[in-house]
């Protein structure tokens, strides 16, 4: 498959690498000649409070759209499924594309602290939430081909269903498509207290958070969202790992 003509840009700003309190932030922006396009922002802090502690965090946000339902489809166009029926320039297969308008916010978070050089407290903590909506689908023209055929054009007929599902027609066929809108909350952390108990050997006492939800909506996330993984249903891992370094 091709895809359109396309550009970006992208900005960076950071003070210098050797300042005790570190900061830095980035705008990317990526567009095509069909007018559809993905902005991505962040910032990063870093700051010591103390000598024996330092603390950062890392918030991201991202935005991608396929503004225009073409023939020739969007960028950021995504492949969902393939069905029977389909033209003999596919092979009798519909491959089916859906467009995209997706949003992705998160907060890598870091602390580390050290009690004294043989005993050390890591943390790393990242609330996540992502949203996808599909206002448009369409189907492969061809093999080796960039064009996609919407429906809704083209002598075909699209209907969205109440329980989210899209019923599509062409000429005699009928297929439903299923509900592919999502909204994903995560949060993944990681607790690693590291003790030196003799040269060269260690112990690890890890504590691991693993949280997800995942909804059929594909509402834009915000910041309810991405704190709302916080109360996600997961898992909680501990482990215990040891290393002795026999010396001769």
């Amino acid at each position: 498959m091709g895809v359109p003509r396309g550009w970006s840009v992208s900005w960076d700003l950071q003070n210098r690498a050797g300042a005790e309190t570190q900061w830095s932030g980035f705008l990317n922006y990526e567009s095509n000649e069909l007018g559809d396009y993905t902005s991505r922002y962040g910032v990063t802090l870093s700051v010591r409070p103390a000598t024996s502690l330092q603390l950062s965090a890392e918030p991201q946000y991202r935005n991608g759209k396929g503004t225009r339902a073409t023939i020739r489809g969007p960028i950021n166009r995504q492949y969902l499924t393939s069905l029977p029926g389909g033209s003999v320039a596919s092979y009798g297969r519909r491959y089916v594309f859906g467009f995209p308008d997706r949003t992705e916010l998160a907060l890598p978070l870091r602390a580390s602290y050290t009690f004294k050089p043989d005993l050390t407290l890591d943390v790393y903590a990242e609330p996540f939430a992502s949203s996808g909506r599909y206002e448009r689908f369409g189907e492969l023209v061809g093999a080796r081909l960039p064009g996609l055929r919407v429906y809704g054009t083209d002598g075909t007929r699209i209907t969205r269903l109440p329980d989210g599902r899209s019923a599509v027609t062409d000429g005699d066929q009928e297929f439903v498509l299923p509900n592919y809108e999502f909204n994903i909350r995560s949060f993944r952390s990681n607790v690693v207290l590291r003790w030196e108990w003799r040269p060269g050997s260690f112990l690890y006492a890890v504590w691991q958070q693993n949280r997800d939800s995942r909804l059929s909506e594909g509402q834009h996330v915000g910041l309810s969202d991405l704190f709302g993984s916080l109360s996600a249903s997961g898992d909680n891992i501990f482990a215990i790992k040891t290393s002795f370094w026999f010396s001769r």
